[in-house]
């Protein structure tokens, strides 16, 4: 597996598409730069939400591409690193307690309240970075460009989805068929 990052945050945006594929129940965001499509993926209600309430996209963001070999050739996830408010975090680990009122029964809990009575003390207020997965990307095999260097390609292929070279893989698969036909 190779992991690359950009040295520079660049201006992100997320929002809700409308997409016929995407399953019952969930919906699709897609990631815009440059006013382009470069990645989509599929989450919850929630979750988009949560994206949306908490503004994680309202600065530029570094990206990070991780990527392995596997068929058709390379299977990347894109990732955006962002900054986490504290007191978002510190929200989340309220709600987590409001929902758990079993747990009082439990013989172990007044251990882990106390714990975690200490460990609010500690507790600070700054920014927390997290990767925020933002699709999928996929680079066929006869499409690389360094097939003996796996960072070498993933730093291209990020490269390429920053300059705004992407296309779909629906979108190349046509491509390469109309070409085949044309050729034979």
């Amino acid at each position: 597996m190779a992991l690359v990052i950009t040295e520079q945050p660049v201006a992100i945006s997320v929002r809700m598409l409308d997409d016929e594929r995407t399953p019952e129940g969930l919906v699709c965001l897609g990631t815009e730069l440059a006013e382009r499509i470069v990645a989509r993926c599929v989450v919850t209600p929630e979750a988009a939400g949560f994206l949306n309430q908490t503004g994680l996209f309202g600065e530029p963001v570094r990206l990070a591409l991780a990527a392995h070999e596997a068929s058709p050739g390379l299977q990347c996830r894109l990732f955006a690193i962002v900054k986490v408010p504290g007191e978002v975090l510190q929200e989340e680990d309220d709600e987590e307690e409001e929902q758990e009122p079993w747990a009082a029964s439990v013989p172990s809990s007044n251990f882990d309240r106390l714990i975690a009575d200490s460990e609010e003390e500690d507790v600070d207020e700054e920014d927390h970075e997290a990767a925020v997965l933002l699709g999928h990307i996929v680079r066929f095999d006869r499409d690389r460009r360094y097939p003996t260097n796996l960072p070498l390609e993933a730093a291209d292929i990020l490269s390429h989805i920053v300059e705004g070279k992407v296309i779909e893989v629906v979108d190349k698969v046509i491509e390469d068929l109309l070409g085949d036909a044309l050729d034979g």
